[in-house]
C-alpha cells in the first residue's frame, strides 16, 4: 500500500470559497481533509504561500498536429491541466468509430494524463450514422463546422439536424464551430479577387456578426431536437449577446471562450503575421473587454485552450498559413494575469471555469474537477506572486512559437500532482506514459 502524503500550508480554491487545509492523499486518491496542520504521518508537501488547485480540465484540445497526444499533454501538464479532452476529427474519408477507437489506443500507450474525447464529423450525414456505436465506446459529445466549407469540412443545417436528433435523442451534446462559412468564403474570394493583404484584412474574414448569426441558428437548430448544444471559442462581443440571449431564455447552451481571446488582439499581434491566425480570430480591444465582462459575469461556463500548434512562421504566405496556436501551457498564468490580477475576476471563478464546471459538463464529476475526499488526487500548487516573462524557450509545446512572447506575468505553476503522484516540479517532469486513464463521458449534464 502507498504512504499518505500530505501536502500542508497552501490555500485551497473552490468555485465558492478558499480555505485552508491539509490534503491527505492516499492510493491515488484524496482521502480527507483536515483542519491546517492537523495531519500527521506521511510524507509531507510544503505549499505555504500557494494556492492550491483542482488539476484543470482542458475541455477544448487537438493533439494532432506538432503535438501529439503524448506531446499535448505534457506541455498541457506544466500549465497545471491533468485532464484534456481532444477533439478526434474523423475526416473526409475515414470512419468515426475507427478514428475514436485509434484516439482511445494512442492515449492508453502515450499520454501522461488522463482523458476523453469528443468526436469530430466531417462528412456529417454518412458519419453520424456511427454515432450510437460511439456512445458505446463513452463518447457522448460531438463536433461540426459550419465553416470550411472549400475545405469539404462544412456541415449544412440538414446535416447537422441528423446530427442533433440523434445525440439529442442518446442524451448526448453537440458542440458546433459557429460562423457563417459560406457568406465568409464569399467575403474571401472577393479579396483574394481585389489580392489584398490578408493580414490587413483578416477580421473582415472572421465578423463578428458571422460569428453571432453561427451561434443563434446552431442552437436553434439544437432547440428543435432537444439537443444541448456547445460553442467553443467565443471571440466577439455580438457572440457574447447572443449567448447571453439565448441563456436569459432558459436554452440549453454552453459558452467556452479563450485565453488568446481574453489577453490579446488583432492590432498587436498583427506584427505577429501567420503566428497569429486563428479561428475565429482574435478581435478587437472592444472584443476583448466583452468577453472578459461576461467571464465575470457568470455567463461563460467554461475556458478551454483550443490547444492546435501548427507549423508556421511569420514570413509565411497569410492566406495559405493554417489556423491554429500553441495555447495550453499558457492558459491558467495568461488568464490570471489578464482576470485576476486585474481585478475582473476571482481565483475562484477560474476555478469553477477551468475545472468544476468542464468535468460536470463532460460528465466526469466528481472523480474530476474538484477536491474533496474520493476524487482523484490531481492537484496544482500555483504561486500567484511569481512573475516570469514568457518566451518559446520556456514551453514545452513542439511549436517553436507563442503568442505570448515577451509578456510578463506574475502567477506560475510550480508543482503539479496527478493521480497523487508528483507530475512537474518547477521545470522538471517526471511523467511516465502509459498511466492515463481514458474517461468514458456523460455530456451535456451540468
Amino acid at each position: 500500500m502507498d504512504s499518505e502524503l500530505i501536502i500542508q500550508g497552501g490555500l485551497l480554491v473552490y468555485p465558492e470559497k478558499t480555505i485552508p487545509a491539509d490534503i491527505v492523499i492516499s492510493g491515488g486518491k484524496i482521502s480527507r481533509l483536515l483542519p491546517p496542520g492537523s495531519a500527521e504521518g506521511g510524507e509531507k508537501l510544503d505549499a505555504s504561500g500557494l494556492y492550491i488547485l483542482p488539476g484543470l480540465i482542458d475541455p477544448h484540445s487537438h493533439p494532432v498536429y506538432l503535438d501529439d497526444i503524448q506531446a499535448t499533454s505534457r506541455t498541457a501538464a506544466f500549465g497545471g491541466v491533468t485532464c484534456s479532452v481532444h477533439y478526434a476529427y474523423a475526416k473526409p474519408g475515414n470512419k468515426l468509430a475507427e478514428t475514436i477507437r485509434d484516439f482511445r489506443k494512442n492515449g492508453e500507450a502515450a499520454s501522461y494524463t488522463d482523458f476523453a474525447v469528443h468526436g469530430g464529423l466531417f462528412e456529417t450525414l454518412k458519419q453520424a450514422d456511427e454515432i450510437p456505436e460511439c456512445f458505446g465506446m463513452g463518447v457522448t459529445s460531438y463536433k461540426v463546422f459550419m465553416a470550411y466549407a472549400k475545405l469539404g469540412w462544412m456541415t449544412d443545417d440538414y446535416a447537422m439536424a441528423k446530427v442533433m436528433d440523434i445525440v439529442g435523442g442518446l442524451g448526448g451534446m453537440v458542440a458546433v464551430h459557429a460562423e457563417t462559412g459560406l457568406a465568409i468564403d464569399y467575403i474571401m474570394d472577393t479579396l483574394l479577387a481585389e489580392q489584398v493583404d490578408f493580414k490587413e484584412k483578416f477580421l473582415e474574414t472572421s465578423p463578428d456578426v458571422a460569428e453571432a448569426e453561427g451561434i443563434f441558428r446552431a442552437v436553434s437548430i439544437g432547440r428543435l431536437f432537444d439537443c444541448p448544444v456547445y460553442i467553443p471559442h467565443i471571440s466577439s462581443k455580438e457572440g457574447v449577446d447572443v449567448l447571453r440571449f439565448l441563456k436569459g431564455k432558459g436554452v440549453k447552451v454552453y459558452g467556452e471562450t479563450c485565453p488568446q481571446y481574453l489577453a490579446l488582439t488583432w492590432d498587436e499581434l498583427k506584427q505577429s503575421g501567420p503566428l497569429g491566425k486563428v479561428g475565429p480570430s482574435i478581435k478587437t480591444e472592444g472584443d476583448r473587454k466583452a468577453l472578459w465582462t461576461a467571464v465575470g459575469g457568470g455567463l461563460f461556463d467554461t475556458l478551454g485552450s483550443d490547444h492546435a500548434p501548427k507549423a508556421k512562421k511569420v514570413s509565411d504566405d497569410f492566406f495559405k498559413a493554417p489556423y491554429g496556436s500553441p495555447e495550453v501551457e499558457t492558459m491558467l498564468p495568461v488568464v490570471w494575469q489578464y482576470g485576476v490580477n486585474a481585478g475582473l475576476v476571482t481565483p475562484n471563478t477560474l476555478v469553477e471555469l477551468m475545472a468544476e464546471n468542464p468535468a460536470k459538463i463532460m460528465g466526469i464529476y466528481p472523480r474530476k474537477g474538484r477536491m474533496e475526499p474520493g476524487a482523484d488526487a490531481d492537484l496544482v500548487l500555483f504561486d500567484p506572486s511569481e512573475s516570469w516573462t514568457v518566451f518559446p524557450g520556456n514551453q514545452h509545446t513542439h511549436a517553436e512559437y507563442t503568442l505570448f512572447e515577451g509578456k510578463r506575468l506574475t502567477g506560475r505553476v510550480k508543482k503539479v500532482l496527478a493521480k497523487g503522484k508528483i507530475l512537474v516540479d518547477g521545470d522538471t517532469f517526471y511523467g511516465t506514459p502509459g498511466n492515463a486513464d481514458y474517461l468514458p463521458t456523460d455530456a451535456g449534464r451540468l
